[in-house]
């Protein structure tokens, strides 16, 4: 059994803005939730699996619960119809049927358990964790989400054996925003663009429980995993590129793309000097904070 975050935000239909709200509460009445091809981790769902929905602005909190009654299915001409309801922004090609679904009788506010939800690792910007139409996320944050049970002091308390330098953290958190408000003037040694789909950019990119920083495209089409650091240790983050070279490797390269990593970090010690230097794929890349004030 896998758990998911479902995510429904405001589309446009035909100029008109339909609400979040309305979308949820017409496909939970149909007891379908709507794919599309290229929506991540749409392969992976299976009957029985649990799914919390997230409603995007203005609510920015977790709306209802339900289980998968089906693996993910093409939609026939009559089911498109029938599901479509008429109307462009509820048209999918993929789907599958809803059951036990509980709508929450008041929406629990994702900013008061961020702190606590392990899938979440930067948590000031937490929200770039709700793109996309699915995420992959652990049983402990579905169950403290749903209320199941209250959070234990173990999944309350967010792992820190990796974290070296709490100020340091501090610092690369914000290096993640900087970086994506400011990707077209950083030299990456190459051009890079942001990787996106249908339903998703490359920032914080979904890679079943885990998220990718920023997942890019070279100038040749290749993919280009970039992880910061982050505080972590040079073991831990050097792991954490090769598990996900690997995930893209399976889920997303086409035949003869390649995929490459690169680390970013404040400095290169030994450690990572030696974990990342007989990487063929991987490369490790620094930054400079400049500070200055003047007259």
């Amino acid at each position: 059994m896998k758990f998911w975050v479902f995510i429904v935000t405001n589309r446009k239909d035909n100029g008109k803005i339909i609400s979040g709200r309305e979308i949820l509460e017409i496909r939970l009445a149909d007891q379908f939730w709507g794919l599309g091809e290229r929506t991540p981790n749409r392969r992976k769902l299976e009957a029985g699996d649990k799914v919390v929905f997230y409603e995007g602005n203005p609510t920015k909190g977790f709306v209802a619960s339900a289980s998968l009654k089906s693996t993910s299915f093409k939609l026939s001409s009559e089911r498109q119809e029938q599901y479509s309801h008429g109307r462009k922004c509820f048209t999918t090609d993929y789907g599958v049927y809803l059951d036990d679904i509980r709508l929450f009788k008041t929406p629990v506010p994702a900013e008061q358990l961020i702190d606590h939800l392990t899938f979440i690792e930067n948590t000031e910007y937490w929200y770039s964790y709700f793109q996309g139409g699915t995420r992959e996320i652990f049983e402990a944050d579905y169950l403290l989400i749903t209320g199941a049970h209250p959070a234990s002091l173990i999944e309350q308390i967010r792992a820190t054996d990796d974290l070296q330098s709490e100020s340091q953290f501090a610092l690369e958190s914000h290096l993640e925003e900087f970086m994506h408000q400011n990707w077209g003037q950083i030299n990456f040694g190459e051009k890079l663009s942001l990787y996106s789909d249908e339903e998703q950019n490359g920032r914080q990119y979904p890679a079943e429980t885990w998220s990718i920083d920023f997942l890019c495209l070279d100038v040749h089409g290749d993919f280009v995993v970039i992880e910061l650091k982050r505080g972590k240790t040079s073991d831990a983050v050097v792991g954490q590129v090769l598990r996900y070279i690997g995930w893209v490797r399976e889920n997303l390269a086409g035949p003869g793309q390649k995929v490459k990593g690169i680390i970013i970090a404040h400095e290169i010690d030994h450690a990572l000097r030696y974990a990342a230097g007989s990487l063929p794929n991987v490369r490790v890349m620094t930054y400079r904070v400049d500070f200055r004030l003047e007259g």
